[in-house]
């Protein structure tokens, strides 16, 4: 009888074994890593995978004061839809703040040195790209002054099919968005804000005026601002997913 015992346990051990070998690493796990911009700053970057062959893809770009890590509810919800994601730190934030020796702080940042950190949006696209996203298909989402710089970067990148702006502004730290939006054209462009964040709100509204093209503009309760917006309200969530879909599509 304990023969038997003994044997079922080793035996059950053997099949625990093989399951977790079959299982093998999860492939959709969050890849951590360094990119380098064209001006030589190390950025700290996060990819989010999907198992697809060349998925379309989504570069995801934070608020001022913030990092990477806001996106991750985003991320993770565009994993689940078939959308590989890239988030990472703009220079000055998070564990993006090396520069040639010296110590990077958003805090001291002039106009140019914001409008500079679209050299960061172009090399998280392009490492999106090199881990296998359809170069034709990627779009880019921006939270506050991320908004601002996605918009920025866009306007002179023409391979950009849309944009996500949570809470942009017209004018933040001298990045500016009206003209922006004109030089964008005719591509879709979703504005997202809660009616509590005035300027955020009164931004949208008059960039609504000028836009040409597939622009829609979606208010929320309260005064979330950026990606805050996804914590207080699940439904800017999933309208934003509902929104993107017929635009980037996901091939099944």
């Amino acid at each position: 009888m304990k023969r038997a015992t003994l044997f079922l346990f080793m035996l059950g051990l053997l099949c625990m074994c093989a399951c977790r070998r079959s299982a093998g690493p999860d492939l959709s796990a969050p890849q951590n890593f360094a990119l380098a911009t064209i001006d030589g700053i190390q950025l700290a970057a996060t990819f989010y995978p999907v198992p697809a062959d060349k998925p379309p893809g989504l570069v995801l770009v934070h608020m001022l004061g913030a990092d990477r890590r806001v996106w991750e509810l985003f991320a993770r919800r565009a994993q689940g839809l078939g959308y590989a994601c890239l988030a990472f730190d703009l220079r000055g934030h998070g564990e993006s703040i090396q520069w040639n020796g010296q110590r990077l702080s958003y805090r001291n940042f002039s106009t140019q040195d914001w409008l500079a950190a679209t050299h960061d949006i172009d090399a998280a696209k392009q490492a999106l790209i090199a881990h296998g996203a359809n170069p034709r298909n990627i779009a880019l989402a921006g939270a506050s002054i991320g908004a601002n710089l996605a918009l920025t970067y866009a306007q002179d990148n023409k391979d950009i099919p849309a944009l996500i702006l949570l809470s942009p502004g017209l004018d933040y730290k001298g990045v500016k968005t009206e003209s922006a939006l004109t030089a964008y054209g005719e591509r879709p462009v979703l504005l997202l804000t809660a009616e509590g964040d005035s300027y955020s709100a009164a931004s949208c509204a008059a960039l609504k005026r000028v836009a040409s093209g597939l622009c829609e503009l979606r208010e929320y309760p309260g005064a979330a601002h950026g990606t805050a917006l996804f914590d207080t309200s699940a439904s800017a969530l999933e309208q934003t997913f509902l929104w993107l879909r017929p635009i980037l599509r996901v091939e099944h």
